[in-house]
């Protein structure tokens, strides 16, 4: 199968920090990948240096056999990018469009026709000569990947593309992500079980490439209170009356209906999404960060 992103032993360093490290990485054409670690694992870095927004200081990033920082392998990229920088504020959702339209070679008519096109995709069109400035969080995520497609690229590069929005504009997004899926290459930075849920493939990554493996995938979701019995699921008591459940993706929903339904004092905390069988060695690596933070998470 042709490979649309390649990463050839990739190295990128900010001044004493290294981001990623000697990344070897092969996209096929129409695959979904879902990058998963910790923060400050490297995810946006790769995505970042795949748009050509970076160069590495070691190795190649290749689009489609171009180096991605090259005009031509530009062509190919959407590049949707972390929250709330990938628009203008002070003009409106159209006029934005038109604009990064025409960056791409559209002429100001074609622009404006794909520009309301994708509004009404993403449930914006009502809303197309509003100033971004008045936009809530989840509308500015869903303009930004207008934005990101309005070229009609054939790789799209998505850095948790529903983080912080609200639950119709996330269930926009991931329909649409869901319908692209075998036409467009997605490469995706991710701590969303429900993002990750639409990856045909699954690295974690925490400055190299723990593991890559198919879409097997567990979601670890920290809680504290007073936690009855959940039969069919791992949990381990963390102490201070905090617990570590651990759950299938297929059913981390099922999981969030029972815990928002209980009564008392139990909050969810934080979720943590795994790659099954590379967890062990996950846990490995981030001791040995841990010991060099001198913290620790919590788990």
């Amino acid at each position: 199968m042709p490979v649309a992103v390649e990463f050839i032993n990739v190295t990128k360093r900010f001044g004493k920090l290294t981001a990623v490290e000697n990344i070897n990485l092969k996209v096929n054409d129409g695959e979904v990948v879902a990058l998963v670690g910790p923060n400050g694992a490297g995810k946006t870095t790769l995505l970042r240096m795949a748009a050509g927004v970076l160069l590495p200081d070691a190795g190649k990033v290749l689009i489609h056999g171009i180096e991605a920082h090259r005009a031509e392998a530009k062509w190919h990229v959407g590049f949707m990018t972390p929250m709330d920088r990938g628009v203008y504020w002070r003009i409106s959702a159209l006029d934005n469009l038109v604009f990064f339209g025409t960056l791409y070679g559209l002429s100001v008519k074609e622009a404006r026709r794909r520009g309301m096109e994708l509004l009404k995709v993403f449930g914006l069109a009502d809303r197309a000569k509003d100033w971004v400035a008045t936009y809530s969080t989840g509308m500015m995520r869903r303009l930004e990947l207008a934005r990101a497609m309005m070229h009609d690229p054939d790789i799209l590069l998505l850095d948790e593309p529903t983080s912080g929005i609200d639950v119709d504009g996330k269930r926009i997004i991931l329909e649409h992500i869901s319908r692209l899926k075998g036409s467009k290459t997605i490469i995706m930075a991710s701590h969303d079980p429900q993002e990750i849920e639409l990856a045909d493939r699954v690295v974690y990554l925490n400055r190299n490439i723990i593991d890559t493996l198919p879409a097997l995938k567990i979601v670890k979701v920290l809680v504290k209170g007073s936690l009855p019995p959940l039969d069919g699921y791992r949990v381990a008591n963390v102490g201070d009356g905090a617990y570590v459940i651990h759950v299938r993706i297929d059913k981390f929903d099922e999981l969030m209906r029972r815990l928002t339904s209980m009564d008392g004092n139990l909050k969810i905390v934080d979720l943590d999404v795994e790659v099954a069988v590379a967890e062990r060695n996950a846990r490995i690596e981030e001791r040995v960060n841990r010991r060099e933070r001198g913290g620790g998470p919590w788990a």
